[in-house]
């Protein structure tokens, strides 16, 4: 066991199976809170009566059990962290995580993960993990019903006991905890945040004392949440858990707490939605990095056409109403790089809207623009299959950027005869690019400018 405060391998714990009535929530429970800045007990103290049930319904909206999962409502939650793990970046299901990050476990813990049901893959292939809100709930209340029985011969030993089971219930990852944090007078215990740079998600403090004055626990508490300019805090003791949540404090007896007192610290600390989305987004981005620099750096024809094309996909399946329907179809007379299909009952694009069900897409990793003779090749793949939506995915553009001629006019006339819609996307375009809703957008701009004739 690790007895200093310094990163120790834990691994996951398993979940106690533990249930409640949650019919039984139906009473208003006094939960003592105190302003910001306010020493505890002191004569600042409100109390806040808190409606249970009325909390419970809204924690459970953020989950769902859309599947009947035995295991009761979840939500899902990201699997990659920042740094590069050497045996975490295996091949998942066909994907790599994106660059600057691996996945959370090994090749063995993900496989069993799959296996228990807890894993589910998006259209583009890449991997989220259930998260429970019994199990959470179960684990956390274990946890703090335990303390008050144990003893510590020291703080370390105290944190080392409760900080993976602690982390994990809460959504975190073993990668995004970070021990003895801070600078100069300001050092934490431990924090839980997306990188060692970046701002604390929250902060932890351990106390291996049992006192009746908590008010120099919450002002020391205070003084490293404005330090670090994090949102929540959490002091823990063997008898007693102080959180402070945006300027609020609350504190709990662990000797006496109960499934409902679990539940509200749950809700408390457990991992944001705008935490989430903000991994999720920073992996989204990561990975087109990733493609674009790899599209740049191919060498050879196949590696090069391989390449454009995993990215083009990439960026067309993360939009949900969009499916690469066939890849590098030969028909009798061509060859088409990318088919797409659009399903709008996954969602409503204005694009595919007007302009029907099919789009085909073409990647040119040249060296040069592409030019005029195969756009009008592409135009006529377009023409002869009765498709309105064609795309083009250049590395350098096409011809006539600067003069309006050659590729760019050919791609003019056809639209001007009431034609296939030929659009254009260079690498640099894609740069710009942070997600599928974005490049939705760009799509529409791109024949927003070719229908009005509007120079880029």
């Amino acid at each position: 066991m690790c007895t200093s405060k310094c990163p120790a391998q834990h691994r996951f714990c398993d979940s106690i199976k533990r249930g409640f009535d949650i019919s039984r929530l139906k009473f208003l429970l006094p939960c003592p809170i105190f302003q910001n800045g306010a020493k505890y007990p002191g004569n600042s103290r409100l109390t806040h009566f808190v409606d249970l049930k009325t909390k419970f319904v809204n924690m459970k909206s953020r989950y769902n059990n859309l599947d009947n999962d035995p295991n009761g409502p979840w939500l899902l939650t990201e699997v990659t962290v920042a740094g590069n793990h050497g045996d975490r970046c295996f091949e998942w299901n066909g994907t790599r995580p994106p660059a600057g990050r691996s996945w959370r476990f090994t090749e063995a813990q993900a496989k069993a993960l799959e296996r228990q049901g807890k894993i589910v893959f998006s259209s583009t292939g890449m991997p989220r993990m259930k998260r429970y809100l019994k199990e959470s709930s179960d684990t956390l209340h274990r946890l703090f019903e335990q303390l008050p029985q144990k003893k510590f011969k020291f703080e370390g030993e105290l944190m080392a006991s409760i900080t993976p089971m602690l982390v994990s219930a809460l959504g975190y990852a073993e990668d995004e905890t970070f021990f003895d944090y801070g600078r100069r007078n300001h050092r934490a215990d431990f924090v839980v945040s997306k990188s060692i740079e970046s701002k604390p998600w929250i902060i932890f403090e351990i106390k291996n004392s049992r006192t009746r004055d908590i008010s120099p626990w919450i002002e020391q508490l205070q003084g490293y949440l404005s330090a670090f300019d994090a949102k929540k805090g959490v002091v823990i003791s063997p008898e007693t858990l102080v959180v402070i949540c945006r300027g609020f404090v609350k504190k709990f007896k662990l000797n006496s707490l109960t499934r409902a007192e679990t539940l509200e610290i749950l809700e408390s600390l457990e991992r944001s939605e705008e935490e989430a989305l903000e991994a999720h987004e920073e992996s989204v981005t990561n990975q087109l990095t990733s493609l674009i620099e790899r599209a740049e750096a191919a060498t050879t024809n196949d590696a090069k056409g391989k390449s454009l094309e995993a990215l083009a996909q990439y960026l067309f399946t993360s939009i949900s109403s969009l499916t690469c329907k066939y890849a590098n179809l030969h028909t009798r007379s061509s060859e088409i790089d990318i088919i797409l299909e659009y399903n709008s009952s996954k969602g409503s694009l204005p694009l595919f809207e007007e302009l029907g069900r099919y789009c085909f897409v073409e990647c040119k990793n040249w060296s040069q623009p592409v030019g005029a003779k195969h756009i009008r090749d592409f135009i006529g793949k377009l023409e002869k299959c009765r498709v309105k939506l064609g795309i083009v995915f250049a590395k350098n553009g096409v011809t006539g950027t600067n003069s309006g001629l050659d590729a760019l006019r050919e791609i003019s006339s056809a639209y001007d005869r009431n034609g296939p819609i030929v659009l254009v996307f260079s690498l640099e375009d894609l740069r710009s690019i942070s997600d599928g809703e974005k490049f939705s957008e760009a799509l529409d701009i791109r024949y927003d400018r070719l229908r009005f004739d509007v120079d880029d």
